[in-house]
């Protein structure tokens, strides 16, 4: 049985006596072990509100990581009518992310109980935030001089397809940026293909490379068409769990994109692992291609040919130009 975070308080219980340290684990305040989740089938409630804890511990602490020392911003998103009576949730975003003309990243997460800037709790709980949250990538986004944008698909009153596609709508779509790539880990993978199948002109004109890791999206399912498995295809890669080593190249029965091996088999720490190999396509398919040079290399046929018109324009040719 699993609960969502928001059906109980979001502060954590001041008797839970576990806290993150400098570098980013979860361990008991007085005996420093690190946390270890235990399920009790005798108290199945029990359980439940320690799984709760545990997750708004973690989401507090990636949460105040991103305000207070990646500055970004939370941005609420306004009712789309009178008659909504639920909230429709919040992003983080840097600072002027909407506004910034060169790359602006998007980070998509899994379904279940994980917040914004969260890929797993299970991941942070038992290697740590660098293997769990979203923080990294955001630390290298940062550094690269691009904006980011972290979606929240798992809170406010929409389902995730219908988050991804606010979102879009509202801001992703409306920002300046020259450049838009996006890294969506499981579910996050079929949001966002379920946006390609309803936005495919504009998300084609706007978004220059998409990383899949692990997705959940299904090119049987869902009816993208043609001309979006083709903008897929050229576009993302997918990274799929694998005990090869990251960024080999994997056969699988899911077509769609180039399939890579995530270097893991483990769902959670997936986005982790192949972290590196997604910012190197990045890198690779927004890097600027070589211009030709107005005068390339002269070629066999080129040098013959020009050596024609020169002695046609003389009105000689060799054995004229012998005999005299």
């Amino acid at each position: 049985m699993m609960l969502e975070c928001s059906e109980l308080s979001n502060q954590t219980p001041s008797d839970f006596p576990f806290f993150f340290t400098e570098d980013g684990h979860l361990c008991h305040r007085d005996t420093m072990k690190p946390y270890k989740f235990l399920f009790k089938l005798n108290d199945v409630h029990g359980t439940v509100r320690e799984h709760l804890t545990l997750c708004r511990c973690i989401t507090q602490h990636a949460c105040s990581i991103l305000e207070k020392k990646l500055k970004l911003v939370k941005v609420h998103l306004d009712k789309r009518n009178q008659a909504d009576s639920y909230s429709l949730g919040f992003v983080y975003m840097s600072p002027g992310a909407l506004n910034h003309h060169g790359t602006l990243m998007v980070l998509i997460q899994d379904k279940g109980t994980v917040r914004c800037g969260v890929w797993s709790w299970r991941a942070v709980m038992h290697e740590g935030l660098d293997r769990g949250s979203q923080i990294p990538y955001v630390r290298w986004a940062l550094e690269e001089s691009c904006a980011v944008l972290l979606m929240n698909p798992n809170e406010g009153g929409l389902s995730p397809e219908e988050h991804v596609r606010l979102v879009w709508e509202r801001l992703v779509s409306k920002s300046a940026a020259e450049c838009i790539t996006v890294v969506a880990h499981g579910y996050g993978g079929l949001a966002f293909v379920h946006l390609l199948c309803h936005q495919l002109e504009e998300i084609s004109q706007r978004v220059w490379a998409v990383a899949l890791i692990d997705s959940s999206h299904s090119l049987w399912h869902q009816p993208l068409g043609a001309a979006g498995r083709d903008w897929l295809k050229a576009h993302s890669r997918t990274w799929i769990l694998s005990t090869k080593p990251t960024n080999r190249r994997v056969g699988s029965l899911k077509a769609g994109c180039r399939m890579m091996s995530a270097g893991t088999q483990c769902h959670e720490t997936a986005p982790a692992v192949c972290m590196e190999a997604v910012f190197r396509f990045f890198a690779k398919v927004m890097r600027p291609k070589a211009v030709p040079a107005a005068f390339g290399i002269i070629t066999r046929s080129r040098s013959f040919r020009r050596s024609n018109l020169s002695r046609e324009a003389g009105g000689t040719d060799g054995r004229n130009s012998n005999a005299s």
